[in-house]
């Protein structure tokens, strides 16, 4: 077997720097999709939608010209499976495809929470994780 000329070692390394620039692209939309928050998104629309009396019939359709990326694909093929659902029916598939993995322990997620980098960062993860968790007791404050 012949060593490797110059010339194949310099196509292999621009092979190999094209892969790894998809990939991080591909970890960065992933990343992106991952900062969607269904809860915030549906309480933020909730507001508006009482404050600016939007009726019933307009809300899933206002809404859902603002969803980005996987979110505006995944109501694309929620109109096909089932035509526009309910605001209420909305918010339940939203929560569903983008919220926390049903059997989830918001809870111990929080207290599992720790500062690995930016003091922002954190901040960011913790007043996310917080709503999931509901009521808590004057013990779980502490």
């Amino acid at each position: 077997m012949a060593e490797p000329t110059t010339a194949d070692l310099a196509k292999l390394i621009c092979t190999l720097i094209a892969s790894i620039s998809n990939l991080q692209g591909q970890v960065a939309a992933l990343q992106q999709e991952r900062k969607f928050d269904p809860l915030a998104f549906i309480n933020r629309y909730e507001s508006y939608f009482h404050q600016q009396r939007i009726a019933v019939e307009e809300q899933v359709w206002m809404a859902s010209y603002n969803l980005e990326a996987g979110a505006q694909m995944w109501f694309l093929q929620v109109q096909q499976d089932e035509d526009t659902p309910s605001w209420c029916r909305f918010s339940e598939l939203l929560n569903l495809c983008f919220g926390p993995p049903i059997r989830s322990n918001p809870l111990g997620e929080l207290m599992a929470c720790k500062r690995m980098g930016f003091v922002t960062e954190y901040q960011d993860r913790f007043e996310a994780l917080l709503p999931r968790v509901g009521t808590l007791t004057e013990a779980q404050w502490v």
